[in-house]
């Protein structure tokens, strides 16, 4: 319960936040995608991409954001 009210939080301010402190989120969240997919890179670039979509559909565009921001640094991180 708790965790849900946290999350919560860092989604509805997310957007009101600094770049450093929307790159930390982001930073935390990849790594717990990273983690649910064994550490695999690709595994968890296209599960952020599934969860944007299903989030999308439920209409959390909050939700959306972040992801979408995690994807857009992250897939360039990995063009370079």
């Amino acid at each position: 319960m708790r965790r849900r009210k946290l999350t919560q939080l860092v989604v509805d301010s997310y957007a009101r936040e600094s770049m450093e402190v929307k790159e930390q989120i982001q930073e935390m969240l990849f790594v717990y995608y990273y983690d649910r997919n064994d550490m695999d890179f690709e595994g968890a670039m296209q599960e952020l991409k599934e969860d944007i979509l299903s989030m999308e559909q439920i209409e959390q565009y909050e939700r959306c954001h972040i992801l979408k921001d995690i994807l857009d640094r992250f897939e360039q991180i990995s063009n370079e």
